[in-house]
């Protein structure tokens, strides 16, 4: 079960040391003195996000609309502002933002006074006085407008007055310094909002006024005042059952953030509707959850989310993984499946266990999860588990049946642009397998895949073919293929000998899913198969070659193989033996030039293969082939291409040394 999996993580990395509190990033820290005079504003952290505090945790009744975080949130909720006022809203929108703006300010204020009142804090007294003077201190703090040095076209944004100039601000969090003393890590401070936390989960599953806390509606189970029966069951997660454990939560909080199209937060388990409920149940009581267990599990699964060594993303989906007890394992994977340079592979597939205990790995537990969004709520596209052993092994066979002989791309001598981990390139990562799938777009002049229109079940099936050692699904042979089609044709500046991912990507796709009358594709070029497909692609791959050895190499040159791919990995009889007659002169240009016409030899040798129907009759090439047959196409294009730039690399590697030993004689 993916819950009680997720509550273990938690417990096991001490997630849950204390529920009322939740890490949260602070960017601007206002200092107040006693009296609670405004001295100034500092900023936390890398200038970015900000610093992560110990925040408190908003929990149960305090999860609607218009109310505010303690002690830590934005400018709506200490000031009343609203933070883009520039957003084109309708006159409704407009007025509901007000109305929730107006609310969330006066609940941020009266939570600072509740706390004041009841702790008798001279810090929480100092913002309070500080309140006060808000209006007064508000230009002091802060103005909306354009900054002095922007040019016209500059849009108007709020400003912080802070040493030194004016920073833009953002969706970021403030919190409160008094005395040179964090507020939020005030040890009675934090001690009474325990205990108000406490009494936010109680009252969440109380029922108030006659009205059910679940249903919303008349209680129908005569609850009264006291606990609703309905939140007394048994917890799915734990097996416990109130009092022996707590309530059963009616929202699973907190909402886990950093899945795509799940807005400020999605959830894993949601019954909003009355359509999704059954057996009379209301809201998350349909996957009875205790309120514990549900921060365990929301927790466990955000901290997996937003740790590096634990998620990838790619596109609409995010792929979470761990191991139950070697916990090095997940961030060998992390590193493997973003940033799988040629070094690290090889030293994976020759000592796959090192730095893991291989006994260990037999009994620990692989867990990998990939999740999707869909308008708040969180979608698992696929479930994985299995032993740390088997996972390993899968993972050591993903890269075996990923290899595959490609020129080493060259270095650029322009300043490289800055990527993070998981653009930087590394063909064999996740993220530039994926890149060869979706259509393509032109971004300032180049063409570039449109990640936005890859599908989510992509990526889920690249994890699963690494993680799982499953097959992925021939139909992505087609987008494949598409894209290759449309760099030959429209991408001047492709070279498609160091397209190492499409190829490796096509080679796995095709060679887990082939039948035992195919061809198995090899790591480097198979001469010696009788593969029709496979021999076509190769045949227009030297003909290529010999076109543009006679043209001279020139850049920019759309050659046959640009302008009937397409034709002749669906059709190889239409335009094969065109070609072949028009290659005739390509050969004599060459031979008159002086030149060495190997390529003669290739296409004969290649041509044999190709038997004909009848005495005197030219070689019979296939007349269609399907899409798998296709791919063996595309495959002997490639690896003929790369064969080739291998050999001329190493003949002229030769002459420049022979050039040099005569210089030194």
């Amino acid at each position: 079960m993916l819950l009680k999996h997720l509550y273990d993580y938690a417990q096991s990395r001490n997630l849950l040391t204390d529920l009322a509190f939740a890490p949260k990033a602070v960017r601007w820290i206002i200092d107040l003195d006693a009296a609670g005079n405004y001295l100034g504003i500092v900023e936390t952290g890398d200038g970015k996000r900000g610093q992560e505090f110990s925040c408190p945790r908003i929990l149960g009744a305090k999860t609607g609309g218009g109310m505010a975080e303690f002690l830590v949130d934005g400018i709506t909720a200490i000031w009343g502002y609203e933070s883009d006022p520039e957003k084109k809203r309708t006159e409704k929108e407009e007025q509901d933002s007000q109305k929730n703006n107006a609310l969330k300010h006066k609940n941020f204020w009266e939570q600072i006074e509740a706390a004041t009142v009841a702790t008798n804090h001279l810090g929480l007294s100092a913002l309070r006085t500080f309140r006060q003077k808000l209006a007064a201190n508000s230009a002091a703090i802060l103005h909306y407008g354009k900054p002095a040095a922007a040019k016209s076209d500059v849009n108007p944004a709020w400003l912080l007055n802070v040493s030194g100039g004016e920073k833009k601000l953002g969706p970021e969090n403030f919190t409160f310094r008094v005395d040179g003393k964090l507020l939020v890590e005030n040890g009675v401070i934090r001690d009474w909002w325990r205990k108000l936390y406490v009494t936010n989960v109680e009252e969440d599953s109380t029922g108030k006024d006659g009205k059910c806390p679940v249903t919303d509606s008349k209680c129908q189970k005569n609850c009264g005042k006291g606990r609703c029966k309905l939140t007394t069951g048994l917890c799915l997660v734990t097996g416990d059952k109130y009092p022996n454990a707590q309530p059963l939560a009616i929202r699973h909080n907190p909402k886990i953030t950093g899945i795509p199209n799940t807005g400020s937060g999605g959830a894993l388990v949601s019954f909003d509707k009355p359509a999704y409920a059954s057996y009379g149940f209301g809201k998350s009581l349909n996957a009875p959850v205790s309120e514990n267990a549900a921060v365990a599990y929301c927790t466990a699964l955000k901290h997996l989310v937003e740790n590096e060594e634990t998620s990838l993303s790619i596109g609409q989906t995010v792929l979470c993984f761990w191991a139950t007890q070697t916990r090095p394992a997940s961030g060998s994977f992390a590193r493997l499946l973003n940033k799988p340079d040629p070094q690290s592979v090889r030293n994976f597939l020759v000592s796959p266990w090192a730095g893991i205990e291989r006994e260990l790995a037999k009994k620990d537990t692989f867990l990998a999860v990939t999740l999707a969004g869909n308008r708040g709520r969180i979608v698992v596209r696929h479930w994985l588990q299995q032993t740390l052993e088997q996972a390993i092994e899968n993972f050591r066979n993903w890269f075996s049946d990923l290899e595959i002989q490609a020129p080493p791309k060259p270095q650029t001598s322009k300043n490289p642009k800055k990527t993070d981990k998981q653009t930087e390139f590394n063909p064999l990562s996740i993220y530039w397998l994926a890149n060869a799938l979706p259509p393509l777009k032109r971004d300032k002049g180049a063409m570039k895949p449109d990640m936005a229109k890859l599908h989510s079940e992509v990526p889920s099936q690249l994890y699963r073919a690494a993680l799982e050692g499953s097959a992925p699904s021939i139909s992505l042979i087609t987008p494949i293929l598409n894209q290759f089609r449309s760099r030959l044709l429209g991408d001047e500046n492709y070279k498609l000998i160091y397209d190492h991912s499409r190829f490796a990507l096509l080679k796995l796709i095709l060679n887990r899913n082939r039948k035992e009358t195919d061809m198995e594709i090899k790591t480097s070029l198979a001469a010696d198969t009788d593969d029709p497909a496979y021999n076509c692609g190769r045949l227009l791959s030297v003909l290529s070659e010999t076109q543009k050895k006679a043209q001279g190499y020139p850049k920019g040159f759309s050659g046959v193989a640009e302008r009937y791919f397409g034709m002749a990995s669906v059709s190889p009889a239409t335009v094969l033996p065109l070609l072949l007659r028009l290659n005739r002169h390509h050969l004599d240009k060459i031979r008159k030039s002086a030149g060495n016409a190997y390529e003669e030899v290739t296409i004969r040798s290649i041509v044999a293969k190709f038997k004909p129907t009848g005495e005197a009759m030219p070689p019979a090439f296939p007349r269609t082939l399907d899409l798998q047959a296709q791919g063996r196409f595309a495959l002997g294009f490639y690896q003929q291409q790369a064969a080739d730039a291998a050999a001329r690399a190493e003949a002229k590697g030769r002459n420049e040394s022979t050039q040099d030993n005569d210089a030194v004689d």
